[in-house]
């Protein structure tokens, strides 16, 4: 990791965060996050949006920033993952410093997001093999692309989970992750109670239990829902959900070579994971549209769905196999840049500690650097007196770094 490093020197220098004094103090974490979610001052910034179906319905779009004519017309790619619920409408800011290094940003918009559900599936953190359509997507359309990542928050369990899958396959040059909660069979349940209960959850029940988002999941899974809207906070939320999160019943695709060659090793306490795909027992697994008999019908004629606990349960087994990130973290080949803050109230900093030195250490991940900050709250970093985002140009500039810079080619 040591051209990784240097790379970020280079961009950032040794001194260059300096946390706004106006949001330190006791409770920095939380002015910083709140500042951060406030967007205050964030461009307007035009976009148009690529629009397309999947094979099992459902809608998914690339949101296409306009760019000066600065921007040249082979500029490297910069794919952005944002976090919960998240779409463009809340990225001017990463937007604008991706383009200030020259970058050509889009955004991902997932199931639901952006746009609303047209297909009883979605995941919380993301479908890997949707991110994979999405870039494949990006290729066709501008072949010989450079393409990177930029995620945040919940976003990073997708990139983190995807470059694992890939592992040097990968057609991605670099990639930063901004607060990842790494381990995400835990991370939720650590977040501050202020921000969990008190906000999170409800932010989540509006987003997939109302309009047309809601009436889609109710259609296929009433008694799903209901558990949803029952959570209390946004791990039993995402245990509810789970089921959600399963591809419609297919035949088992062929995975990246043997499964010796693609078996993760567990970190904390996710079991060891496909890299690709899994063997799950058939008879207990679960998913909105199944004709299993772990699946109770409620309505013969209509096909709605319901399930009960273990059902649930053995749907977020699968879940956390298919989905969490640490399985498959130790697989990632490219540069990526790795930020956490150890005022953080939403991703806690015992999530870095539980996790990083085992991710980072010895050949786990060896292109990875992880800049670890006592200030700078969940995402945002604002630095200076204007309370610029210093994450956003930190990413923007290592990231282009990573496409001009020698020192960080294979």
């Amino acid at each position: 990791a040591e051209e990784v490093a240097e790379a970020v020197r280079k961009v950032a220098g040794d001194a260059s965060f300096w946390p706004t004094p106006w949001l330190g103090g006791l409770f920095s974490g939380h002015l910083q996050t709140i500042w951060y979610g406030l967007n205050i001052f964030s461009p307007q910034i035009a976009h148009r949006e690529d629009v397309w179906r999947t094979a099992d319905g459902g809608t998914l779009a690339l949101a296409w920033p306009d760019v000066p004519a600065s921007v040249a017309a082979d500029a490297p790619i910069v794919l952005i993952l944002p976090g919960l619920c998240g779409s463009i409408a809340g990225t001017a800011h990463t937007l604008r410093a991706m383009i200030s290094q020259g970058l050509r940003p889009v955004v991902l918009h997932a199931r639901g997001c952006g746009r609303p559900l047209t297909s009883p599936r979605f995941s919380l953190f993301g479908s890997t093999e949707d991110l994979r359509e999405a870039l494949m997507r990006i290729l066709t359309q501008r072949p010989g692309a450079r393409l990177l990542l930029h995620s945040i928050s919940a976003g990073t369990a997708l990139m983190v989970r995807y470059l694992g899958e890939e592992g040097a396959a990968t057609p991605v040059a670099a990639a930063f992750a901004n607060c990842p909660g790494y381990d995400i069979s835990v991370c939720l349940s650590r977040c501050g109670a202020l921000y969990d209960s008190a906000f999170y959850i409800g932010v989540l029940k509006r987003h997939w239990l109302r309009g047309q988002n809601g009436a889609v999941l109710r259609r296929a899974a009433p008694e799903v829902c209901r558990r949803m809207e029952e959570s209390r906070d946004m791990h039993s939320f995402m245990v509810a959900a789970s089921p959600f999160a399963a591809a419609p019943e297919a035949p088992p695709k062929e995975g990246l070579g043997s499964p010796a060659s693609v078996i993760g090793r567990g970190i904390g306490s996710v079991p060891p994971a496909a890299a690709r795909t899994e063997a799950r027992p058939r008879a207990q697994t679960w998913s909105p549209g199944s004709s299993r008999a772990a699946a109770r019908p409620s309505d013969a004629s209509s096909g709605v769905l319901e399930a009960d606990a273990s059902t649930v349960a053995n749907a977020f087994a699968a879940y956390l196999s298919r989905c969490n990130p640490m399985g498959v973290a130790h697989r990632i080949t490219v540069p990526i840049l790795i930020l956490n803050a150890d005022d953080d109230p939403v991703c806690k900093p015992r999530n870095v500690d539980d996790n990083a030195p085992a991710l980072l250490g010895g050949r786990s991940c060896p292109r990875a650097v992880l800049l670890r900050y006592g200030k700078g709250g969940h995402c945002c970093f604002a630095r200076g007196l204007t309370a610029a985002r210093w994450a956003d140009q930190l990413s923007a500039a290592f990231l282009a770094e990573a496409t001009t810079g020698a020192a960080l080619d294979e």
